[in-house]
């Protein structure tokens, strides 16, 4: 049933086209017709290429130039096609025919155009953001009506936030069917934590105060930055004005130790570095101070 409605609707489209080229021809038998027809045309598309030249200079945003190239392009295509038609009234008969047809048949398409709309005009994310969609992680590194194209991070073959090497590629539809997280959008940061299993006998007011002071002086000036890009979101967003937070710590009791985890900020495009980082330079204080810093029974230091 489905291919004999799929065949009827491709048979009348067809139909249609060929009338609309058939008319077309009669025209062009007419030269004088032709000649200004043709000439109109030449016009269109040298504007449009004029329009293009100065949207590539205005505009430094990729994604806003591609939108208008696109803009222009159609709408080039829509003035010359009605330059080449007088009887507007079939034209839009038949335009409308023709748009139920392929909306049945290029559904996907479709959706993914919608998908596009939606991440332009939303700003959901641009060319060099972070993104996870689904279950897809990685940096955007193009985008077109279609699909947008990913450079891997993390993925199968690695656990940790590093590049995998691969080229990921998703129609733009799965945008509104799947979360998206942007990563690098208002707060280009994100709070990640470190833990380490310690005994109850462990100082802990000593362990707080020095991984704090490892943590800042890796961070430096970096937490003023994040404190300021997380105080205008929290404004932008009307978001419950929490207090802002940049080194927290919690102990978790878990049987015979106490989980000591401590959470901070870091840019998302540097987590892997910063955190090896500072995981060493808190292990090499731990094994300074073995008065104060005190391992469960069996743990190799």
């Amino acid at each position: 049933m489905r291919k004999s409605v799929f065949l009827f609707i491709t048979f009348f489209v067809f139909a249609l086209v060929l009338l609309q080229v058939v008319g077309l021809l009669q025209e062009l038998l007419d030269w004088t017709v032709t000649v200004t027809h043709l000439t109109n045309s030449v016009f269109v598309v040298v504007g449009g290429l004029i329009l293009g030249y100065i949207a590539s200079r205005v505009f430094e945003d990729t994604t806003i130039r591609k939108i208008i190239h696109y803009l222009i392009f159609a709408g080039a295509a829509t003035i010359i096609f009605f330059i080449f038609q007088e009887n507007l009234v079939a034209v839009g008969i038949s335009l409308g025919i023709i748009a139920v047809a392929f909306t049945l048949i290029f559904q996907s398409p479709i959706l993914n155009l919608v998908g596009w709309v939606y991440i332009t005009l939303g700003r959901v994310y641009r060319e060099g953001d972070r993104i996870r969609v689904g279950i897809f992680k990685g940096d955007v590194v193009d985008i077109n009506p279609m699909r947008t194209k990913i450079f891997e991070i993390g993925g199968e073959f690695t656990a940790s936030d590093l590049p995998s090497g691969r080229i990921i590629t998703l129609p733009n539809s799965l945008l509104l069917s799947e979360p998206v997280s942007n990563f690098t959008k208002d707060v280009p940061y994100v709070w990640v934590d470190i833990p380490f299993d310690l005994t109850y006998e462990t100082d802990f007011k000593f362990v707080k105060s020095e991984v704090d002071k490892i943590i800042r002086h890796c961070l430096k000036e970096k937490l003023e930055t994040i404190r300021e890009r997380y105080e205008k979101a929290v404004r932008t967003y009307h978001v419950k004005d929490e207090p802002f937070i940049d080194v927290s710590f919690n102990l978790i009791p878990a049987g015979s130790w106490i989980e000591f985890r401590v959470t901070f900020p870091v840019d998302p495009k540097e987590q892997h570095v910063i955190v090896t980082k500072i995981t060493e330079d808190i292990l090499q204080m731990f094994n300074k101070y073995p008065d104060k810093v005190r391992f469960p029974k069996g743990r190799s230091r």
